[in-house]
């Protein structure tokens, strides 16, 4: 049972619409009272790191959400497993239908025609199979016009198009159940039609808050998130290298965009200068992805001006310790290119030493330690980088590597883990690490398989572990509690000493769920959390009343 109480005191980052992140789709119900809007927050990924997996993977990551027209309070919020493509709110009932889906990228069209209760928020997924749903109408109460994409590449040559047209009738919309779609559902080809261009939605948005005397701005995607001495918070997110706000006044002192995404985040010991690592968007060309060079700027903390920026070869992690010390991890997963190399640098600014450690990949090898004695890294093995995988200390100034332990800790299970976040303690239990991770299973994540746990440093024994159902996306401790985020969307507060729960509490904003991506300690009794559709919320710790005292 909690012990503590989770309290939103503050929310920064706060806007109209910022439940949807990036609108995609919008209707609006026949007599004007709502808007239903579908959005995209981003995939919780970026190309060192991976916070998708769940137990549940029903669970989506898009949202669709409902607002009042008049003051455009948010009224219902779900997520889907698909992007949305269009919507339509049924002419005369409290209905939306909603139409998700895409290409897999290499045989399936998926998706959903969703069915949204505008009165309670509840859905039904009417087909019984999964398809692409590309277009949809509301010809009159009765009758729905579709247009599906084909069930699989092979059926391009038998029809001539990716697209097929049906028309449903039914006069049950108002009792739909679950799969009530079952096919044949009599399609016709035609033509592929140019897609939905999701910047028409973003000027209906837009227009609708400028009508209320609101701007619309999107943010999303607060991959990091740091506190400093003045009661200031700095975050780096989706298209922001580094912005800094004061929590006392909810506002922001000042930011800096960058064409890419904000993805770590180093605040250096002197606490005057940020290290803030960017990433631009991968592109294709000829027939491959190729991404550009990460870039770690170095921020000025007092007026956010950038004093210089450091680009590594490739794609890279930063990796810190205590001291200032601080590393580039090359994540290059490609085999024809020479990966696996580190760029320490030392805290003054003098000139780097690289090392070899072997290559990355963003689901095994991400390991984030606060507040580290030694620059840390997960070295798999020489033949299967992904197995076998230990951690490793690169010493500085010269990079000899030192193996540290297995990060499996029962080494008769033979385990494949997967690294993630954490934090280095030293309390009356002696030097340790508490850290995130995950089992690897072919069904994917399996409920339990994600864990917290607290291991001795630097031997590596065990000394607790907190198993989950998903996965950890940031981690932050003191020596009584360490705080856990997950993409579930809960906040777990443990003892530091044993593991055992101190509270727990799923985060919300005005009654709606949040995806939390990152977690700082403001002081003893609050946090700044960040969240995947871009805001940072202020949270305090308060004590439960005791209720046996009450009640003598």
């Amino acid at each position: 049972m909690s012990a503590r109480e989770i309290r939103l005191d503050r929310v920064l980052g706060a806007g109209p619409f910022r439940e949807i992140g990036q609108p995609r789709a919008v209707a609006t119900t026949s007599d004007g009272a709502l808007f239903v809007v579908g959005g995209d927050l981003g995939w919780p990924q970026w190309h060192g790191r991976d916070v998708s997996a769940r137990s549940r993977p029903r669970q989506g990551w898009y949202p669709v959400a409902v607002y009042r027209s008049d003051d455009l309070t948010c009224l219902h919020h779900i997520a889907t497993r698909w992007r949305t493509n269009v919507i339509a709110c049924h002419p005369t009932l409290p209905l939306a239908a909603i139409g998700t889906g895409a290409y897999d990228g290499g045989w399936a069209y998926e998706g959903e025609l969703l069915l949204l209760d505008l009165t309670t928020g509840g859905t039904v997924s009417l087909l019984a199979h999964s398809r692409e749903v590309r277009q949809l109408t509301w010809r009159d109460p009765h009758t729905l016009d579709l247009v599906l994409a084909i069930p699989c590449d092979e059926d391009e040559a038998r029809f001539g198009s990716t697209s097929l047209a049906c028309t449903i009738r039914r006069d049950d919309w108002d009792r739909a159940t679950s799969g009530m779609l079952r096919m044949p559902y009599g399609e016709v080809p035609v033509p592929d039609a140019p897609r939905t261009d999701p910047a028409v939605a973003v000027g209906i948005v837009e227009g609708l808050c400028r009508e209320r005397g609101l701007r619309w701005a999107p943010r999303r995607e607060v991959w990091a998130v740091d506190a400093l001495s003045d009661d200031r918070v700095v975050a780096v997110l989706e298209g922001v290298r580094l912005e800094c706000w004061s929590v006392s006044s909810a506002e922001t002192l000042w930011r800096i965009p960058v064409d890419g995404t904000g993805c770590q985040l180093k605040v250096l010991p002197e606490g005057r200068t940020a290290l803030a690592l960017t990433q631009t968007p991968s592109t294709f060309h000829g027939g491959r992805w190729t991404a550009d060079p990460s870039v770690v700027a170095e921020v000025d903390l007092a007026d956010g001006v950038v004093r210089a920026l450091h680009e590594s070869a490739r794609c890279a992690v930063l990796v810190s310790r205590a001291d200032g010390w601080w590393a580039l991890r090359d994540t290059e997963h490609d085999r024809r290119a020479a990966a696996g190399q580190i760029l320490l640098n030392p805290p003054d600014g003098g000139p780097g030493t690289t090392v070899g450690l072997g290559r990355y990949d963003l689901f095994n090898h991400f390991f984030d330690i606060r507040y580290a004695p030694d620059l840390l890294f997960l070295e798999g093995g020489a033949a299967e980088h992904w197995q076998d995988k230990w951690v490793v200390s690169v010493d500085v100034p010269d990079g000899p590597m030192r193996r540290l332990f297995p990060l499996e800790w029962d080494a008769s299970r033979g385990r494949h883990l997967f690294g993630g976040c954490g934090a280095y303690l030293d309390d009356r239990a002696g030097p340790s690490l508490v850290h995130t991770g995950a089992v690897h299973d072919g069904a994917g994540l399996l409920p339990g398989n994600a864990f917290v746990v607290r291991r001795a440093y630097p031997t590596g024994e065990l000394q607790w572990v907190f198993p989950a159902d998903h996965q950890a996306t940031a981690l932050d401790a003191d020596g009584d509690f360490v705080y856990v985020t997950f993409n579930s969307g809960e906040l777990v507060i443990l003892r530091a000493a044993d593991g055992t729960v101190h509270a727990r509490q799923e985060l919300r904003v005005d009654g709606h769920p949040v995806v939390p991506l990152s977690l700082v300690r403001l002081s003893p009794d609050r946090l700044a959390i960040g969240t995947l559709d871009g805001r940072i919320l202020v949270c305090s710790l308060a004590a439960l009343p005791d209720l046996a005292s009450d009640q003598e």
